[in-house]
């Protein structure tokens, strides 16, 4: 009898994996169907720049601690 509920418990865990994995998997095949390929330059040249002010930021708070 405890086999079986562990059974029924392994089963219930692998069949709620999948089903995340699957929702996972079309959730972003379709972001990636919705985006445009030129976005992804973009937000990567909006992130670099945010990065590069960050960095000047920290930079001038030093200098100024000094």
């Amino acid at each position: 009898m405890l086999k079986f509920i562990l059974l029924l418990i392994v089963l219930w865990l692998a069949i709620r994996f999948v089903s995340r994995l699957v929702r996972l998997t079309f959730n972003v095949s379709r972001n990636d169907r919705a985006v445009n390929p030129s976005s992804f330059s973009s937000s990567s040249g909006r992130r670099a720049q945010a990065e590069e002010a960050e960095y000047e930021v920290i930079d001038s708070q030093i200098r100024q601690k000094e």
